[in-house]
């Protein structure tokens, strides 16, 4: 496993491992999530993982529609049972190693709600 792997799999301990009530409630807002770049997971309470993704600006991304709240919504989840958890990050960060950071992470857990799984070379 390379350094970048074993910063990945750290990572996703923290993303699930958070306490469910200790996660970013889904709201209209999303004022508990920061404008800062950073990792996310959205997480059902029984479920688990449902999407993983990065994000230059965490409540800008949420607050903008993303479809892991409309397929839960869809699949008939009740809210208070969704949450998100976050990492931020510095956005060099973000910029440098996003998305091999996150292509690792989706590639481990393959989330339902990730549409395409990146390949892993």
């Amino acid at each position: 496993m390379n350094e970048l792997e074993e910063q990945a799999n750290a990572l996703l301990q923290t993303l699930v491992e958070l306490p469910f009530e200790s996660c970013a409630s889904i709201t209209r807002e999303f004022r508990s999530l920061p404008l800062a770049p950073g990792l996310y997971a959205v997480r059902h309470r029984e479920h688990g993982l449902l999407y993983l993704g990065k994000a230059k600006k965490l409540r800008e991304r949420f607050r903008g529609g993303h479809k892991a709240c409309t397929w839960a919504w869809l699949d008939n989840y009740d809210h208070r049972d969704i949450a998100i958890s976050f990492i931020p990050l510095m956005m060099a960060d973000v910029l440098k190693l996003g998305d091999e950071l996150e292509g690792i992470l989706i590639h481990a857990t393959k989330p339902p709600y990730n549409a395409q799984y990146p390949s892993r070379n």
